[in-house]
């Protein structure tokens, strides 16, 4: 891969994020790798300006970093709280989850703009998953289902982590009531007749009522609203970008 442009290193907190920047598709994109995991596992995203389908986008994504696409499984992304166990490549429908093992030698894609990615891993059994939660599959629990599924697959619970990537946060998620009546009252604020949701702070309260240790959830506090190197939504509208996160061995030695 020929990369132009600069590399730059920075810390976030307690993990993280190399830069680098590289034309792709006639247009810049950023490819970032976050080290939540600490190198047990690959995870990284890219934000891009122009829309095209969720397939094609991970796709040559993936192709950008050096990597076939036949190892790449995708989810047809719906709003659903299914999350799906895959041991080969390819795109499944209906789910907005994949949930699989680094012994199958595949890599995970998600398609998000301003819902949350949910990256799980379990660094015991090497089992992972990448959700796509939005308002809908947050109430409906779809991190919680991840985790059932990975348990079900020999994890265990007190050895599971997730990191929770940049969304957009609760200052800027205004809904009405149908939607805010769905989320504990600890994560909804009152604002004139609307109410703001923090679904982050959601996913994590329900990740801790199965059994999840706190401090095995990282929240990321930046804002996809707010941060316009990151695409939104709401900001840009329905001719908005996405941001695409990959998750898997991406680098050949776990």
């Amino acid at each position: 891969m020929v990369v132009k442009g600069l590399a730059t290193i920075i810390t976030l907190y307690n993990y993280f994020c190399f830069f680098i920047f590289l034309n792709y598709d006639s247009m810049q994109s950023s490819i970032k790798k976050i080290n939540y995991f600490k190198n047990s596992i690959d995870l990284i995203y890219a934000c891009l300006d122009k829309e095209v389908d969720a397939v094609s986008q991970s796709r040559n994504l993936f192709k950008e970093i050096g990597q076939a696409y036949s190892s790449l499984a995708v989810p047809i992304q719906n709003h659903t709280d299914n999350v799906v166990w895959s041991t080969r490549p390819g795109t499944y429908s209906n789910c907005d989850g994949i949930a699989s093992n680094l012994k199958y030698k595949i890599s995970l894609s998600l398609s998000v703009a301003d819902c949350v990615p949910v990256c799980i891993f379990d660094p015991k059994t090497k089992n992972f998953a990448l959700l796509h939660s939005g308002w809908k599959g947050t109430s409906n629990k779809i991190a919680n289902n991840a985790v059932k599924l990975l348990i079900s697959k020999n994890s265990q619970v007190q050895n599971i982590k997730v990191f929770c990537g940049p969304s957009i946060c609760q200052k800027n998620y205004e809904v009405d009531w149908d939607v805010a009546s769905l989320f504990l009252k600890n994560n909804v604020q009152k604002k004139g007749h609307k109410f703001l949701i923090d679904i982050k702070s959601q996913i994590k309260d329900d990740l801790i009522s199965i059994g999840l240790e706190s401090d095995n959830i990282f929240i990321s506090d930046q804002c996809t609203y707010q941060d316009e190197s990151f695409r939104s939504y709401r900001r840009e509208g329905e001719k908005v970008g996405r941001n695409i996160f990959l998750m898997g061995n991406m680098h050949g030695s776990n």
